[in-house]
């Protein structure tokens, strides 16, 4: 997974943004063991048991979560981050499925809402999140955050 990170920071750099630059920097912001740990971590295999994708999606607010969301109504909520695909997968709608999946998840273990956030020049990332069925709620400190409500 380690590598998967590296990679998609690398990617992410050779088209222009500076988000998860603290990967190239080694840095881990997220806690990368901790969340594997806390079975936070969740990861795609294809059918040779390669790392197709992997995600974080957080059972509590981070410092980072906290800090962004500060202005809304903090509820019970699960915070993904993180989201990488692999880039032979690309352009497969990967990104949906796991966001559906992740909506799904949060839901199934009694949490009303899925948080995200990305730095807000990314606009393909912006656009992924509102196809996806994400509210944009506002721009905070250079990124936009978004929730979706995992119940109706």
């Amino acid at each position: 997974m380690q590598q998967l990170m590296i990679d998609t920071a690398t990617w992410l750099k050779e088209s222009g943004s500076t988000q998860w630059g603290d990967i190239l920097e080694g840095k881990d912001v997220h806690q990368l063991r901790d969340r594997i740990r806390d079975g936070e971590v969740f990861v795609l295999c294809d059918a040779d048991e390669q790392l197709a994708a992997a995600f974080i999606l957080r059972k509590t607010a981070s410092e980072w979560d906290a800090g962004l969301w500060r202005n809304q109504k903090q509820v019970p909520a699960r915070y993904l981050h993180r989201l990488m695909i692999a880039r032979k997968y690309a352009g497969q709608n990967l990104s949906l499925t796991l966001l559906d999946w992740a909506s799904g998840e949060s839901q199934r273990i009694g949490y009303d809402w899925l948080r995200l956030d990305c730095i807000a020049s990314n606009q393909k990332l912006n656009t992924l999140y509102q196809l996806a069925g994400f509210t944009k709620c506002e721009t905070v400190d250079g990124f936009c955050i978004y929730e979706k409500r995992t119940k109706e």
